[in-house]
């Protein structure tokens, strides 16, 4: 016949020792049950071999999933660790009957209760249950899935299992670390979870997943796990994921720069032009109605001057006058201006 040990009376007892301890001193919370009587090793309650009640040996999952038990160890106290093995035989990995259950897919917030045949469906739910409910439990088992709820607040002293597997359908039966049975991870936003303002005590999470999403606002964080005036917070085997922060806003434009320096001043013209044609010569005749010369002729670059134009009244225009000659003997053969022609005649 296999014992089997009755935990319920338990409830009360690892409440007290998780309130203060923060992570479970299990060993010594069944040591003190057991010392006052009210836990120990008891047969079915027909009195006869668990053959003859092989039903209340599966529980009372009703026809939802298998109702195979899991193998299981020879009695004693059952903490939950990272084997996953259940060692008192009550159907989980830990002992039932001091914590609350959570499955993000087929748990209710409302209209359950948070066992482990009608768990919660958050993590938020079970944290406001343990803060209001008075049952003295500070454990909650949590299922595998995705839980997108808002970033849970962790602000009193409590321990985190995840990696569980429910059998679903009101079923007593939670696998752990289960092959395939998939995480429990917390993906809320780009804030995916907080513990704050737990000094007096300690926070345990244990085989959980918690990733945060890329920021998208302008300047803003990504934060998976963010403690807060918290002490005593202890992580196994727990994955955090941060994503991608923000990129900051553009900056402001900057201050106009100093006023430049003088320019160096330009250089020499060159002319490439022409001299000016010369001014017609006056008359030597002595007479009142003495012509003019006619007016000189125009430059041509280098070359002699063009032919005069004719005076007045009919004095035939005097000759080009010469070439002007180059003024400059520097090297720049163009910075040069042609003289004026000699008179016309």
């Amino acid at each position: 016949m296999r014992n089997l040990w009755k935990v319920g009376a338990l409830s009360a007892v690892f409440g007290a020792v998780l309130s203060v301890g923060g992570c479970s001193d299990f060993e010594a919370a069944y040591e003190d049950c057991k010392g006052e009587g009210r836990c120990g090793p008891q047969a079915n309650e027909d009195g006869g071999s668990d053959a003859g009640d092989a039903g209340s040996d599966a529980g009372d999952g009703g026809d939802g999933g298998d109702n195979t038990p899991p193998p299981c160890g020879d009695g004693g106290v059952d903490y939950p660790d990272l084997t996953g093995f259940d060692n008192d035989c009550d159907g989980i990995d830990g002992v039932a009957d001091a914590g609350y259950f959570v499955d993000p897919v087929g748990g209710r917030d409302d209209g359950y209760d948070g066992t482990r045949e009608k768990p919660f469906q958050t993590l938020t739910r079970a944290l406001r249950e343990i803060r209001d409910g008075g049952t003295g439990r500070s454990i909650v088992y949590l299922g595998t899935g995705t839980y997108n709820e808002p970033a849970p607040v962790v602000d009193l002293p409590v321990s985190l299992y995840g990696g569980y597997t429910w059998r679903g359908n009101g079923n007593a039966y939670w696998d752990r670390f289960k092959d395939g049975g998939g995480s429990t991870v917390f993906d809320g936003g780009t804030l995916a979870f907080t513990v704050r303002d737990v000094t007096d005590a300690g926070v345990l999470l244990e085989g959980l997943t918690i990733a945060s999403a890329d920021a998208l606002t302008a300047g803003e964080s990504s934060i998976a796990l963010r403690v807060i005036r918290g002490s005593a917070v202890q992580l196994r085997r727990v994955i955090i994921e941060a994503g991608r922060g923000a990129p900051g806003e553009n900056g402001a434009p900057g201050n106009p720069g100093p006023q430049g320096g003088a320019g160096l001043d330009g250089g020499s013209a060159v002319t490439f032009g022409s001299g000016r044609r010369g001014d017609g010569g006056s008359s030597i005749c002595s007479t009142g109605d003495a012509g003019l010369g006619g007016i000189g002729g125009t430059g041509n670059n280098f070359q002699q001057g063009f032919d005069g134009g004719d005076g007045f009244p009919n004095t035939p225009g005097g000759a080009g006058g010469a070439a002007g000659v180059r003024t400059n003997t520097g090297p720049d053969l163009y910075n040069c201006v042609a003289e004026q022609g000699l008179d016309g005649g």
